[in-house]
């Protein structure tokens, strides 16, 4: 009888050892997948902004970083993707778009056509987020992606002039404000420890509060030069992020 608790006991150890062991083994293959990912994401990102600033040649050259480690995700992983984006039927297509927007963007930049080749980069950063989103996957760049989108809503009003003295467009830009203040946090919350006691990203981070939270004010006094204001400053430090941690 002892034997056969002893027997159990010990099959019941070796399930949960094996357990434990793919369960860290998973985590490891995402953890080296999004490793990979941000090979591509951060060279691709300076591309996006030398291309922004028209400066096409400089762009090519981190476009040539960001394609060549796009290539290296494509080789471990386009046949092999770690659980759980096994059970992803869009994958592919998704390896296959990336591919053709860094082929295309790459061509277009070697010929100096700077608003045309970030047209066709653009979309990359959206197919990564999607990508993350429906595998359940998540890093600090989602959060900065859904923050940038908030920021493209507030935006409107940078060339429109706000009427805010009616009531409709009050509550809009007052919603968007608070949608991006909350993001914010949220976006601050998420970051790695190793990100958050950073000296650079406590005070990025503390500038973009402090000018988000001087958007309500100028709603509330109906006073819309003033809030173009504020817009222009926070959307300096929404690009900054973006290019830091997006």
């Amino acid at each position: 009888m002892c034997h056969k608790r002893v027997r159990k006991f010990s099959l019941i150890c070796s399930l949960f050892v094996l357990l434990f062991h793919s369960a860290a083994g998973h985590a490891d293959d995402v953890s080296a997948f999004n490793a990979a990912i941000e090979k591509v994401n951060q060279p691709y990102k300076s591309a996006l902004f030398y291309l922004r600033t028209g400066n096409a040649g400089v762009a090519g050259l981190e476009l040539t970083t960001a394609t060549t480690a796009w290539n290296a995700v494509v080789e471990r992983y386009a046949k092999t993707p770690p659980a759980p984006l096994t059970e992803d039927a869009a994958w592919p297509d998704t390896v296959q778009d990336i591919t053709v927007a860094f082929e295309t963007g790459q061509t277009l930049a070697e010929k100096g056509d700077a608003k045309p080749a970030r047209k066709a980069l653009l979309p990359i950063r959206g197919l990564l987020h999607r990508m993350r989103k429906r595998n359940g996957l998540r890093v600090l760049a989602d959060c900065v992606f859904d923050l940038n989108g908030h920021m493209d809503v507030l935006y409107h009003w940078r060339h429109n002039r706000a009427d805010f003295s009616d009531p409709d467009v009050r509550a809009k830009a007052t919603k968007a404000s608070n949608a991006y203040i909350d993001q914010l946090k949220l976006c601050r919350s998420e970051a790695p420890d190793a990100i958050k006691q950073n000296a650079d990203f406590q005070s990025v981070m503390d500038g973009a509060a402090k000018s988000a939270g001087t958007l309500l004010r100028p709603i509330e006094r109906q006073e819309p030069d003033a809030f173009i204001n504020v817009l222009r400053e926070l959307k300096s430090f929404d690009v900054i992020i973006f290019v830091r941690w997006g």
